[in-house]
């Protein structure tokens, strides 16, 4: 099996005994309301889909992480996992001591060990992070509507949080990959219903690996994406009637979309890698948003990078050609463009949008049928996104 990143899985879900005593500590002192992003962090740091990091970043790996995409210790790490809070509950928190969290139905959920409360740069951190300062980007809309103040140290969890009934923890994919004897794993990002680029793509990496772990992002995202029930739905479908049973493994990975383009890439893959993946899959404009990235940007940072220890696995365009008379790419198709059928995501969403049936060419009909049937498929702003359970 495949080490976690850094080596080890971190678990920072304490036991009863202890839980009791954390609260004991933390007693009537300060406390911190996570929002639902901060929410997500605090069970992935616990659980060890963060691993190596086991708490939200103190200053020094802040700023190595903005500037350099490495932990202080060296360990590759792109994007900053933060707390933000204002001035209020800053001042209220001592380095040294713990402060109670709070989930976003006000519940306690764990404690931190405050080691540092600082100020960032928001403007210089969306530079790098994001490649541009630009408020259209709705990553850096997000990042510089933080508080001015960040909190960093170790956390601590009472109990074991999921996301909902098909969020499988590392610790547990790694026994079913083990279960089924898959030494060799792919791992697939999507923040989208699956069509049939996606099924193509999948479908090709399994070709080279004995088992698929497709995991949808769940969390915060921007108007006009898919809502996480609809995604979880449609994937649903699709393994059900098209994938050979057992060969697969539906997950979900709680967390906001960051639009951080090739960082995002690399982050999502450290994902899977401490999820047990050996594998990372990595298409067209991964994490992207827009015109920000260059297209194959998120496959060339593997290049730019020290690495990683999963295998990245690139693919082109894919599209249903009609001379080839299936699925194809780039790659391997000799036709010109007026015989491909682009299964576009923005297109498709329009086109359900306005009631339209997609083509069977860009998406499974079972599929379309199913995000057509409900009742809210898209993010608005009106509509939840989704729920932590």
């Amino acid at each position: 099996m495949i080490e976690p990143h850094g080596g080890r899985l971190v678990d920072k879900v304490v036991g009863d005994k202890y839980a009791d005593q954390l609260r004991n500590e933390v007693g009537r002192g300060p406390r911190i309301d996570l929002n639902v992003s901060q929410y997500q962090d605090a069970i992935n740091i616990a659980t060890g889909r963060f691993s190596p990091i086991d708490g939200y970043l103190t200053q020094n790996d802040f700023l190595k992480v903005v500037h350099d995409m490495t932990l202080e210790n060296g360990v590759t790490w792109p994007l900053p996992i933060t707390l933000d809070v204002d001035s209020t509950v800053a001042e209220d928190l001592t380095p040294g001591e713990k402060a109670l969290l709070r989930s976003p139905a006000e519940e306690p959920i764990g404690v931190i060990d405050v080691e540092e409360v600082y100020k960032h740069n928001k403007d210089d951190t969306v530079e790098y992070v994001f490649g541009t300062a630009d408020q259209d980007h709705p990553g850096v809309a997000n990042y510089l509507n933080q508080e001015d103040f960040l909190v960093g140290g170790p956390i601590y969890l009472f109990d074991e949080h999921r996301y909902n009934s098909r969020d499988l923890l590392p610790a547990e994919s790694r026994v079913l990959f083990s279960h089924r004897d898959w030494e060799t794993v792919a791992g697939f990002q999507t923040r989208n219903a699956p069509h049939r680029a996606h099924e193509y793509i999948q479908k090709s990496a399994l070709e080279q690996t004995d088992g698929l772990l497709i995991q949808p992002k769940l969390g915060d995202k921007k108007v006009d994406d898919y809502r996480d029930d609809t995604i979880l739905g449609a994937y649903e479908t699709l393994i059900e009637e098209y994938y050979r049973e057992g060969m697969v493994a539906l997950s979900v990975f709680p967390s906001q979309m960051r639009y951080a383009g090739p960082r995002e890439a690399i982050f999502d893959a450290i994902v899977r890698k401490n999820q047990g993946c050996t594998h990372f899959v990595v298409g067209r404009d991964h994490a992207g948003v827009g015109d920000y990235y260059h297209e194959f940007g998120a496959q060339r940072i593997f290049g730019d990078i020290a690495d990683i220890g999963i295998e990245p696995l690139f693919y082109d365009y894919s599209f249903y050609c009609h001379s080839c008379d299936g699925m194809t790419s780039e790659k391997i198709c000799p036709h010109g463009s007026e015989e491909q059928v682009h299964p576009s995501g923005s297109r498709i969403r329009s086109l359900i949008g306005e009631g339209k049936q997609p083509s069977a060419k860009m998406m499974r009909p079972e599929v379309a049928s199913y995000v057509m049937d409900a009742d809210e498929p898209f993010v608005t702003e009106d509509a939840p996104v989704g729920g932590v359970q």
